[in-house]
């Protein structure tokens, strides 16, 4: 027969226990300069890690003490399972978003221009309520409406001066009283025109950039977080679509003023989408030339330097802005629908 003898660990020796504490002091000696330095950066980190909606992050000393006092729970700590971290992230981190259902309320910018008389019944058949505005096109606008109406949707016109801030917010204070705050914006409306530097003045250099950036910057920024601060309380998460240009990531001779303006627009689209995330989900659409006109030589040959060797249509625009309305997992991103042209 097999005796088993049970034996009982013999207490730490005071050598033990002296070794054990000028392991820990020494450690600490060597440290301190690092905490100095590294608790400041740690709490600005868990801080950002809080306000962006991401839970707490790991406590990195926690491993360093159990390391320097020779506890078994390191090895625990250093095979823990993932799994636990990954669900305490915020769900709006893991799950996309979800898509915003219909009747929601959508502003598009330039709702009278040849683009935005395409986009406007495109929304009302995706079951948005569609408030579009003008500049001066009160009849082409009212056409879109009407249009929209004999298909059983919901549209309405609003004309907005987008170089007059104050006429702007005055705009959206009655969109937002009137029918609440728009779930969905396109920024659609532009101008372009040449600008040759011999005969670039300020005010045309101005009015461009308020049309073309701080106009879409200052609606997208106002929208947005009342998007952001509505979705917090439970309504449906928003979404912001900019028209750019591949313009903006390209020179165009001639043109250095609508250059500039779109280029400053895609920057603007990227950091929106960073500031609004997880609840509003900012991108861009960058068209190449759509429908020229089939005589023009300049037309020819650029479409002769299109990879793809055709002209775009609104559609292709089109079946871009559906795409990013029911992709819910996709932000700051610039879409080009360009044929390949930004490739050359």
């Amino acid at each position: 027969m097999l005796e088993t003898h049970q034996t009982e660990e013999s207490p730490p020796t005071a050598l033990y226990r002296l070794l054990n504490g000028v392991k820990l002091a020494f450690g600490c000696l060597l440290g301190l300069p690092f905490l100095l330095v590294l608790l400041p950066l740690w709490s600005l980190y868990r801080w950002n890690e809080r306000r962006q909606g991401h839970a707490d992050p790991e406590n990195p000393w926690h491993l360093l003490w159990h390391a320097l006092r020779g506890r078994p729970e390191t090895d625990a700590w250093l095979q823990r399972p993932s799994s636990p971290r990954i669900t305490a992230v915020a769900p709006a981190i893991l799950q996309p978003a979800p898509v915003p259902g219909p009747h929601e309320l959508a502003l598009l910018t330039g709702g009278s221009s040849r683009l935005g008389r395409i986009i406007a019944p495109e929304l009302a058949n995706q079951g948005y309520r569609v408030i579009l505005t003008y500049h001066r096109a009160n009849h082409a606008a009212a056409a879109v409406v009407a249009q929209i109406q004999a298909q059983n949707g919901q549209a309405h016109a609003l004309a907005m001066d987008l170089n007059d801030p104050d006429h702007m917010a005055k705009v959206v204070k009655q969109i937002v009283d009137q029918w609440g705050t728009p779930r969905l914006l396109i920024n659609n409306a532009s101008l372009f025109r040449a600008t040759p530097l011999q005969q670039l003045d300020w005010q045309t250099l101005e009015h461009m950039l308020r049309i073309n950036l701080h106009a879409p910057l200052w609606l997208a920024a106002r929208l947005g977080q009342r998007m952001q601060q509505e979705a917090q309380q439970g309504a449906p998460p928003g979404q912001i679509i900019q028209l750019c240009d591949i313009w903006g990531e390209r020179a165009l001779a001639g043109h250095s003023v609508y250059s500039t303006s779109k280029a400053g627009l895609i920057m603007a689209t990227r950091s929106l989408a960073r500031e609004l995330a997880p609840l509003v989900r900012v991108n861009g659409i960058a068209p190449g030339a759509i429908i020229g006109p089939a005589e023009d030589p300049g037309w020819q040959t650029l479409l002769r330097h299109t990879p793809l060797a055709r002209q775009a249509s609104p559609q292709a625009v089109l079946q871009a802005i559906r795409y990013l309305l029911h992709t819910p997992y996709v932000t700051g991103e610039i879409l080009h629908v360009d044929g390949g042209r930004s490739l050359l």
